[in-house]
């Protein structure tokens, strides 16, 4: 059935069709012999066949969720997660065993939480896997590539005009901080990678040094630097380090504190571009934000360069959805809104000041400009952005 069912995957451009079938067949599957246990090899096969089916599907995370009496295999696709198949415990224990000995991890090692990669030939990939342990077993949550999802060219992203003119301007400045917010999962990443990609392809022979947690693909031309935020390597102590490695070009994965804030905002001062992601709503959260870590407004003022906050919302197909398109918006720091920054506007009234920006559309216009078009629906708009 499953192998059918990939092959129909493969083929096909019906992605709702695809969905419906597989929540038709969701069987209770199990790798166990008749006379022993699962084992590793038994649960080869059944890794194999996930992984190529995930992939397929445009999946971007594969989870295995242990419970009482079974272990539930779920895909997110464009966002959303579907439970594809039922395994029994003993099988779900011995996928997931399968997944850490691929991925080197400490197989006797049930009561920790670990991190590893799996490298894949066929295609020539790398996953990222995360094991935790919960009361009825371990549980497993398997990254797949985003460049097997999302394009990796900024032209490609299918942003909106204003979002696009002005992150290629900040790609021609010559210092200053951009700001991406969002939630988990709004695109915030693949929108970085593909900045820098740019910026590597128009500006030649300069230095971009990137920090992240952790690094989830490989950009050519630029320094990749994995921190780790309870260890040695944080932000606050690269950042520090990095500044002495003279950069033209920093990116940092996550503001996630006011150590990390303040060193950013110093990097932006002193003639370095900085692009990094704030989790904030929108760009007015995000300066809220900022000065509640005690960043000056001053500071603030003279560091931003722009603020973009996104979303993703699923695109229309025939009888359903089929992936997924940027709601964005782009801020600049214009004098009217930095007159308000220093004056520590609340954050609607911040919001109110740039709404006037010649090119500026907030998301809700964005989506219905999509809906107009005919890309996606109310529903999906109130799912994205309600």
């Amino acid at each position: 059935m499953l192998a059918a069912l990939f092959k129909f995957a493969a083929q096909t451009s019906n992605y709702a069709q695809v969905i419906l079938q597989f929540r038709a067949c969701r069987p209770v599957i199990t790798i166990s012999m008749t006379n022993h246990a699962p084992t590793l090899e038994d649960a080869r096969p059944m890794v194999d066949s996930l992984i190529s089916s995930a992939l397929a599907l445009s999946a971007s995370d594969i989870h295995i969720e242990p419970a009482a009496d079974s272990s539930e295999i779920r895909l997110r696709i464009d966002g959303i997660l579907l439970t594809q198949q039922t395994l029994t415990p003993t099988a779900g224990r011995a996928v997931v065993a399968r997944l850490m000995v691929m991925a080197r991890l400490l197989t006797y090692r049930m009561d920790i939480p670990q991190e590893g990669r799996i490298p894949l030939e066929n295609p020539s990939v790398e996953l990222r896997l995360s094991i935790m342990p919960t009361i009825h077993g371990m549980r497993a949550a398997l990254r797949m590539p985003a460049e097997h999802l999302h394009p990796a060219i900024l032209q490609n992203l299918s942003l909106p005009a204003p979002v696009l003119d002005g992150l290629i301007s900040f790609s021609k400045s010559d210092s200053g901080m951009l700001i991406l917010t969002g939630p988990a999962g709004s695109g915030k990443t693949t929108t970085i990678y593909a900045l820098l990609r740019h910026i590597v392809r128009e500006n030649s022979g300069i230095s971009i040094i990137a920090l992240e947690d952790p690094v989830e693909r490989d950009i050519p031309g630029v320094t990749q630097i994995e921190v780790s935020p309870f260890g040695q390597l944080t932000y606050e102590k690269a950042l520090r380090s990095i500044l002495r490695q003279d950069p033209q070009v920093l990116m940092l994965g996550e503001v996630r504190d006011a150590a990390t804030a303040s060193l950013a905002v110093q990097a932006a001062l002193s003639g370095h571009r900085l692009v990094t992601a704030l989790h904030a709503a929108t760009p007015a959260g995000a300066i809220t934000r900022l000065l509640e870590m005690g960043i000056e407004p001053y500071q603030l003022t003279s560091s931003i360069h722009s603020i973009v906050a996104q979303r993703l919302i699923r695109r229309k197909s025939s009888g359903g959805y089929k992936g997924r398109v940027p709601l964005a918006q782009f801020v600049r720091m214009d004098a009217p809104l930095r007159k308000a920054v220093l004056s520590r506007a609340d954050t609607a009234a911040l919001a109110a000041i740039y709404q006037d920006q010649p090119t500026y559309q907030n998301l809700h216009d964005v989506a219905q400009s999509l809906l107009k078009s005919g890309q996606t629906d109310e529903a999906e708009i109130a799912r994205t952005i309600s």
